[in-house]
C-alpha cells in the first residue's frame, strides 16, 4: 500500500472514531434530557428548585462540542477527497 493509500485510510479510521463519538454525545444529551426530566416531576410546581444549573449547562457543552465535531468530520472528509 502507498503512503497515500495509507493517510486515507487513518483518516477513515479517524472519521470512524468521530462518527462513534457523535453518537456517544448524542445518547449523552438523551441521558441528561432525562434525567432533566425525571428530576423536575420531584417538585413539578417548582422545577428550578430541584434541576441544577450546571445540567443545562452541561447541555450547552455537549451541543457544542457535537457542532465542533460536525466541523472536523467536514474538514476531514474535504481534505480525504482533495486527496
Amino acid at each position: 500500500m502507498s503512503a497515500l493509500g495509507e493517510l486515507v485510510e487513518a483518516l477513515r479510521q479517524v472519521e470512524e472514531r468521530l462518527d462513534q463519538v457523535r453518537g456517544q454525545l448524542v445518547q449523552s444529551r438523551k441521558s441528561l434530557a432525562e434525567a432533566q426530566s425525571a428530576l423536575a416531576g420531584l417538585d413539578p410546581e417548582h422545577p428550578e428548585t430541584v434541576v441544577p444549573p450546571g445540567l443545562r449547562r452541561a447541555d450547552d457543552q455537549i451541543e457544542r462540542t457535537q457542532g465542533l465535531v460536525d466541523h472536523a468530520v467536514d474538514t476531514l472528509r474535504g481534505f480525504v477527497t482533495q486527496l
